[in-house]
């Protein structure tokens, strides 16, 4: 019973958080606001900021494996780094994914395809470095 509970509550979970994050992609705010004058400032303003915002990802990344590494030296399980990696590796593999579908639902307007991907982009990387500092 106790199972059937939690499952549910997860399921829950999760199509709250589906919802809220197809909400907020809506009210997302790229941080180039000001760069909207032309489609190649702002190309370029979304360039800039998915460099930063990877990096940040990096760097919360490298602070769980270093994390990570020393618990496993400490335990010997040698599961922890393994599955950390795959996840990462596989989250990279779900935004290119996800962002391509909406830059091919764009075309054939190529900038406004442009400007879809990079915007679920910094935005689907703002929400990893966010889960990543909940560890």
């Amino acid at each position: 019973m106790l199972n059937l509970i939690t499952n549910k509550t997860k399921a829950c979970f999760i199509l709250v958080l589906g919802f809220t994050s197809f909400v907020s992609q809506a009210q997302f705010n790229d941080g180039c606001d000001n760069e909207k004058t032309t489609n190649l400032s702002y190309l370029r303003c979304l360039d800039g900021k998915i460099v930063l915002e990877k990096r940040t990802a990096t760097m919360w990344a490298n602070k769980i494996l270093l994390d990570l590494e020393k618990k496993q030296n400490e335990t010997g399980n040698l599961q922890l780094l393994r599955v950390f990696k795959r996840a990462e590796q596989e989250f990279d593999k779900y935004v290119e994914d996800n962002c391509r579908w909406k830059y091919l639902n764009r075309l054939p307007d190529t900038i406004a395809a442009a400007i879809a991907f990079k915007r679920c982009e910094v935005h689907s990387v703002q929400k990893h470095i966010e889960i990543l500092k909940l560890q």
